[in-house]
């Protein structure tokens, strides 16, 4: 079972490096052995308050789809909507995870010695197109901005796997060799990669969340000199490497940059912000990347403001054919918020924006009560945050990284969430003990 439990949770976070729908069949197997052992614990734990959400949401989700279904003359399935009642999996997955919570850093670890072996065979054989700046497909992904935002994940992931073990001398030497020869390897790999890459949505959210990275690294040294120095050199070598390329990355991004200024200069002069939006699509200077995004965002944009509280549930590609720009033959909106709120509007944003803030406070608490390293917080946290950012101009969570990203976080942290309760339990187990004797 320890065998088989580390291969399907490997399985579970495969997309961040395989793009395919395997992650799925190995979550739903993990499930089904966490329901088998939750269901026959003799003292199982009570769900509270955030499984009962999630587990509703997910009620309403699945309730709301079969409605419309039902009552439409067409039988509106709406795109990709079901991945909306993923929440429901959560609370079990958390349990699936604290019947593997022994054998994780060997999980994680063999994890990214496979990360380094896909990530240098594929950034080798697409050597010459990033020599030669046509954009290639980092990893084993269906386009390059899939790819992309898989390293930048795996970037992350990788620089707080290393100052895990370099700020922790209690932590086994064993996994803190791997982790010293693999990481700086899968650092550079990646950065290569996401450079190759061409994605300007990744550029612009790892631009951001680099210097956030260094910031909390500067903090894991305490400022000893060896590491100030260190990060320093690392950053120096980075503005170099971006100095060297500034041509290519002023060819890629320089356009839709410009164009994107034009248009936020526009809006700050007093422009009204729908012509202006509609002036950049007419415009033969905005690229055309940019303007299919824009064309996309109005068009999500107008059926959202249809039915702005509720949203319109999987009717809404019937809206979505009557609005303004019909060229765009896309249901990808490629922007992950207005994915929600065409679907579930101001409501289910609002709830789901509660899920994941109960889950971020409960990974918080749970590195403040000691039950998981600082690292493992910062991780998900800035896992999170990179992820928000490509949002922004992609619709990554309707995709097979976001999907399993959704899946193996919130299980983490309804682990976290797990532990937190039965620590109160222990405790307040202990202060009883004493008072009962005396009674």
């Amino acid at each position: 079972m320890k065998v088989l439990g580390g291969i399907l949770w490997m399985l579970a976070a495969s997309p961040l490096l395989v793009e395919s729908d395997t992650y799925r069949y190995a979550s739903a197997v993990l499930a089904i052995i966490a329901l088998v052992y939750y269901l026959k614990e003799p003292n199982r734990p009570r769900t509270n308050w955030l499984g009962w959400l999630c587990m509703g949401w997910a009620a309403y989700v699945v309730m709301r789809f079969a409605y419309i279904y039902a009552v439409t003359p067409q039988h509106d399935l709406g795109a990709s909507d079901w991945l909306f009642a993923f929440p429901l999996f959560f609370p079990i997955l958390g349990v699936a995870f604290a019947l593997y919570e022994g054998e994780m850093e060997k999980i994680i670890a063999a994890f990214f010695v496979v990360t380094l072996v896909v990530l240098a065979v594929t950034v080798v054989l697409g050597a010459d197109g990033i020599v030669s700046g046509i954009p290639v497909r980092p990893l084993i992904m269906k386009n390059q901005i899939h790819g992309a935002v898989a390293c930048g994940l795996i970037f992350v992931s990788t620089v707080f796997w290393l100052l895990h073990f370099m700020t922790s001398p209690q932590s086994d030497r064993r996994f803190a060799r791997l982790a010293f020869i693999c990481s700086p390897l899968i650092l550079i790999l990646c950065l290569i990669a996401i450079y190759g890459s061409k994605s300007k949505g990744v550029w612009l959210g790892l631009a951001i969340t680099l210097p956030i990275l260094a910031i909390i690294a500067i903090r894991y040294m305490k400022l000893k000199i060896a590491g100030a120095l260190a990060i320093a050199c690392i950053g120096i070598l980075l503005l170099a490497g971006v100095y060297g390329v500034r041509h290519s990355l002023d060819r890629t991004a320089g356009p839709t940059l410009y164009a994107a200024v034009s248009m936020v200069e526009g809006i700050a002069g007093g422009q009204e912000i729908g012509s202006t939006v509609n002036s950049t699509i007419g415009s033969e200077a905005t690229p055309g990347g940019m303007d299919e995004r824009l064309q996309l965002w109005a068009n999500g944009w107008e059926v959202f403001s249809a039915a702005p509280v509720f949203g319109w549930g999987n009717a809404w590609l019937e809206r979505w054919h009557q609005a303004h720009y019909t060229k765009v033959t896309y249901t990808l909106l490629h922007n992950g918020y207005l994915e929600i709120l065409v679907r579930f509007g101001l409501f289910g944003a609002a709830v789901m924006a509660v899920i994941l803030a109960s889950l971020i406070v409960s990974v918080c608490k749970a590195y403040r009560a000691g039950i998981i390293p600082r690292a493992a917080m910062h991780a998900y946290l800035v896992c999170i945050f990179f992820f928000a950012l490509t949002l922004l101009s992609n619709s990554n969570n309707r995709l097979a990284i976001g999907e399993s990203l959704s899946l193996v976080s919130s299980a983490f942290a309804c682990w976290c969430n797990l532990r937190l309760r039965e620590t109160v339990t222990s405790r307040s187990k202990e202060v009883s003990g004493p008072v009962s004797a005396i009674t």
